[in-house]
Parts: C-alpha cells; sequence; structure tokens
C-alpha cells in the first residue's frame, strides 16, 4: 500500500503513478489548519482516538454535504476511521471493510458503520448517516464489491469522457471519468469510476459522484488517493 498524501492538484491517471502529457500534478501535505479531528492518547496505549467535531469539514474547506436523510427515513450514523497514522504520516486511518480489501482516507473524513451497508463503504468530509432508502446517497465516494465482471460492473448508460487502464495492488484496473445519463441523479452528473478486477468475476467498484452541494474534484482527487493505498489480499478475494 501507497503511503497517501491528500492534497492532489491534477487527479486522474497519477493514481497509478501515471501523469497525462503536460500536466505536472504534484502531491503536497495537507494543510494542517485543516482538520478537525481530536486526537487523544488512550493511557499506556499508542492507539489515537480520533473524534469529530460538530462542524462538517472538508479537506480544502469545500461546502458541506447535502441532508443526510428524508424526514421518517431510517439511517445509520457514520464513524471516524481505524487510527492507523504513524508518528510520519498523521494525515490519514484506515478501514477495512467486510469484503477483504482495506483502505486508507483522510483523518478529517467520516466513514459508515456496519449496518445498512457493511462498513467502509461510504466516504465523506463530515458526519453523514446511511438511509434505508437506496436511491439516497448522503456521501460523495462509495467502495463495493459487485458479483460481476468488470466489463459488467459499469454504468452502460452514462457517457465515457476518458477512461485508463493500470494496476491497483497487483490487479487489473480501469479509471473512467462519465457523465451520467437518466436515472438516480441528473443528466450529465459527473462521476470518477475505479473498476478493479478481484478475480472469480467480481469487481471492486470506487466512485466519486459529483452531488450537488459538493466539491467534486476534492472529492476526485480523495478518490485516487484512496484507490492508490488499497490492499486487496483480505479473506474473501480471489
Amino acid at each position: 500500500m501507497r503511503a497517501p498524501r491528500w492534497r492532489v492538484t491534477h487527479p486522474g491517471a497519477a493514481w497509478f503513478g501515471l501523469r497525462p502529457a503536460g500536466q505536472g500534478g504534484e502531491v503536497t501535505d495537507p494543510d494542517p489548519e485543516g482538520g478537525h479531528l481530536v486526537r487523544q492518547l488512550l493511557p499506556g496505549a499508542g492507539l489515537a482516538v480520533l473524534a469529530l467535531t460538530a462542524c462538517t469539514s472538508s479537506l480544502s474547506g469545500g461546502a458541506p454535504l447535502p441532508a443526510a436523510a428524508p424526514a421518517g427515513v431510517g439511517a445509520a450514523a457514520a464513524t471516524p476511521a481505524t487510527a492507523a497514522a504513524t508518528p510520519d504520516d498523521t494525515s490519514s486511518v484506515t478501514c477495512s471493510n467486510p469484503e477483504g480489501f482495506t483502505v486508507a482516507l483522510p483523518a478529517d473524513w467520516s466513514t459508515n458503520a456496519a449496518g445498512v451497508l457493511p462498513a467502509c463503504s461510504w466516504f465523506g468530509p463530515g458526519p453523514f448517516e446511511v438511509p434505508e432508502a437506496s436511491d439516497v446517497r448522503t456521501a460523495p465516494i462509495s467502495f463495493e464489491v459487485l458479483p460481476v465482471p468488470p466489463a459488467e460492473a459499469g454504468d452502460p448508460g452514462a457517457a465515457v469522457v476518458d477512461s485508463t487502464e493500470g494496476t491497483v495492488d497487483g490487479r487489473a484496473a480501469v479509471r473512467e471519468e462519465l457523465r451520467t445519463g437518466p436515472g438516480l441523479w441528473p443528466t450529465g452528473t459527473p462521476v470518477t469510476q475505479h473498476r478493479v478486477d478481484l478475480g472469480g468475476g467480481r469487481t471492486l467498484v470506487a466512485t466519486a459522484v459529483g452531488l450537488p452541494g459538493t466539491d467534486h474534484p476534492r472529492d476526485v482527487a480523495v478518490l485516487d488517493e484512496m484507490v492508490a493505498s488499497l490492499e486487496l489480499d483480505g479473506a474473501g478475494l480471489a
């Protein structure tokens, strides 16, 4: 797993070490004033306990996420990810999904607890809830494993703006910039999607959706770094 750093000036093909011609993208350390987590050290242990403040935040000061869920709709609250930072890298934490993958995310982002979705499935820059209604999305980034090969895991109604092949943790992968057709989101909504071939007819799909009120370029940069950090050797993977 490559150690993530959370300010990417040119998200895109850099997710697997390539940069398009003419783009001198660089990665820099995060703004130390941009975080909204409080770290406390457990007595007699080196584990960090992370607590979110009530303020919704982002890596670059983007707008807050849209409302969590319609009134009366049941939901599961997001939780901070498990601390996995070292003294040399305090900008990220990790979480593990029961489908067998582990991913790093920015330390001031949240992920969901087990409930409506498997733990470590949705990710956002502040607190959010996962509603029972499957067509309501309250976090800009999602990771899921589908029981189909990569060619069948995409959105057939979306227009492909750009496509780049590469590898993720030794697995064949493709990264696509899409614009949605008619469906869950308004036509033309920008989506960045990574599809990673897990073998055995299974695909890990990682997506950033340009939801209203979110900072999509920032979310794409975070998505690319998260995908680059993936560890895919967990139980259940082929």
